[in-house]
């Protein structure tokens, strides 16, 4: 325990004091107010959080991807910041850190490449969409986005660790199928994930625990969307369904998910899910066209109010420091960029809300 207090005494104060310049209400009531996407870059670079990145930048002449840009550079620049704070951190845990965002560049640039080829005509938006990771990084996302096909996104992921998954999907997938890009997130949530945790035990006994909460449960409600989208869109049969699943437990066992893969379709499989530990979350959904979206909703939002009380469960000095930070920063930057959106499209405030991860 003393050990693990000096670990993260220093690490947690500097995390506490900047989680304290995260968005409050009151920041995202006056942000749907803005009518202009420079009116909103121009209140966040008043902000604690954000002026800094904001420093400098002629606000006038932004347009929303440089903004978008501008922000996940900022949460990498806090990545890297925690790195340092953490002198004693083991490397396999800093290129996790850094591989799960690599990870989510990788999937939307083969949706971008199989699928949204109008993306393709300018790199000035892909360059939005993805996290500029550096010399971290282990392959280009631009130069995947940018593939004509399959032949050429594996050359341009040839001796990188992602090949190999990717190629086995392909081999497996043989019909241009829409479906195929679904499939190839999966298999790389199940590939990098249970490495992710496995990371974590470097960090000892109590961090590891808590570990094994934060990203179980985000493998949980991964494992549960995963499923309700195979039982919608997908034709697999019950034990190839079970074989994708990721194979980390927290609130979910081996027997409830293979009764979930062998529901007869996706309204048997809901019904399970709200009768399930999660039950109160998923509450009210129904197999219509506004499935996929609203599970992807539940999934964040519930994800967001744990982290958020992550600490009160954990404290500070522990690693729930670092799942607290970034978890929050993540979905506020997704929820800035919703409400950039709205205001583009002159949504209404009230409407405005319901696209967002934070709930008021």
């Amino acid at each position: 325990m003393a050990s693990n207090l000096m670990t993260f005494s220093g690490v947690s104060a500097k995390l506490a004091a900047m989680s304290r310049d995260l968005l409050k209400k009151e920041d995202y009531e006056a942000l749907m107010m803005e009518t202009s996407v420079s009116g909103v870059a121009i209140y966040l670079q008043k902000t604690p959080m954000y002026s800094e990145a904001l420093n400098g930048i002629e606000i006038e002449q932004l347009h929303r991807r440089d903004i978008e840009i501008i922000l996940k550079a900022d949460y990498i620049k806090d990545i890297e910041k925690f790195i340092t704070f953490m002198v004693t951190l083991d490397k396999s845990i800093v290129k996790s850190l850094f591989m799960r965002h690599e990870i989510e560049n990788l999937k939307l640039a083969i949706r971008n490449a199989l699928i949204e080829v109008e993306a393709k005509k300018t790199v000035q938006y892909l360059k939005s969409k993805f996290y500029d990771l550096g010399n971290r990084a282990l392959i280009d996302p631009i130069k995947v986005a940018l593939s004509s096909g399959r032949e050429e996104i594996l050359s341009n992921l040839e001796d990188s660790p992602y090949y190999g998954v990717i190629r086995n999907v392909f081999v497996s997938h043989r019909e241009p199928d829409m479906n195929v890009i679904g499939v190839i997130e999966n298999a790389l949530d199940k590939w990098f994930l249970p490495k992710f945790l496995e990371s974590m035990k470097k960090m000892g006994p109590k961090n590891y625990i808590i570990g094994k909460r934060m990203i179980g449960q985000r493998v949980d409600l991964i494992n549960l969307e995963w499923i309700v989208r195979v039982k919608k869109f997908y034709a697999l049969r019950p034990e190839e369904i079970y074989n994708s699943i990721i194979p980390v437990y927290f609130r979910l066992n081996t027997e409830y998910l293979r009764q979930l893969c062998e529901a007869r379709n996706v309204k048997e499989c809901l019904n399970m899910i709200m009768e399930g530990p999660y039950g109160e979350d998923f509450e009210g959904l129904s197999d219509d066209n506004e499935l996929p979206h609203r599970i992807t909703e539940r999934v964040r939002r519930l994800l967001y109010r744990e982290a958020k009380r992550s600490l009160l469960v954990f404290g500070s000095f522990s690693i729930a420091s670092f799942f607290h930070y970034f978890y929050l920063k993540e979905y506020e930057i997704m929820d800035i960029i919703s409400i950039i959106e709205g205001v583009r499209y002159k949504i209404k405030p009230d409407e405005i809300k319901n696209y967002l991860i934070r709930t008021f």
